[in-house]
């Protein structure tokens, strides 16, 4: 992998805080992911970021096709663990999965406890397409009025994520990356709705 694990994943972990800052906010990583060979096992901004957030004190869970691959691969480069959907800090789930799928992963995993809510997962989802065109109003902590965004396949799993959000502190922070290296992160501070027709 040609990777400076110092200096890239230190641009892309400022990347994930300004995004998460902001909201709505897109940020693309492709000079970073360029430079990356994911063997086609899943988007380049998807194993950057994994490269960026694992190491050997966290552990993480694959939902989505090349598991085994994925996490062997993820294991020998970052020495986080493989653990259960239910007890990973982070959630990687790749494009393709059915909506029964990706329901489960919002009912089961880790949303924190309210003396420590930071204990909680932290999702990174692919999707086809990541825009600012206007599918999704979000309001929140960090947008000044409102943003809208287009998110491919938003329908699957922006109810699930409300239910799993809804006893704020407790809930899970979301990471969304497209093909294309775009990134955009949803806190669990933001709302979702659908935007309306004029």
């Amino acid at each position: 992998m040609i990777i400076d694990v110092v200096h890239d994943t230190q641009a892309i972990f400022r990347t994930i805080l300004h995004c998460m800052s902001r909201p709505g906010t897109i940020e693309s990583i492709a000079d970073i992911g360029n430079q990356a060979e994911s063997q086609g096992l899943c988007y380049d901004s998807t194993l950057l970021s994994a490269m960026t957030l694992l190491d050997a004190e966290v552990s993480f869970h694959i939902i989505g096709e090349n598991v085994p691959l994925i996490e062997a691969f993820l294991s020998a480069y970052t020495l986080a663990t493989v653990a259960e959907l239910q007890e990973a800090d982070y959630v990687f789930i790749t494009n393709g999965t059915n909506k029964e799928v990706i329901h489960n992963v919002f009912s089961q995993v880790k949303k924190g406890t309210l003396t420590n809510p930071q204990q909680s997962a932290t999702i990174i989802m692919e999707t086809e397409k990541l825009s600012n065109d206007p599918q999704l109003t979000l309001r929140g902590p960090g947008i000044a009025t409102t943003a809208n965004v287009q998110i491919a396949a938003s329908e699957f799993w922006t109810a699930k994520r409300e239910e799993a959000n809804q006893e704020y502190p407790l809930g899970v922070d979301m990471i969304i990356v497209d093909p294309q290296s775009n990134m955009m992160c949803l806190p669990r501070t933001t709302t979702i709705h659908d935007c309306e027709v004029s």
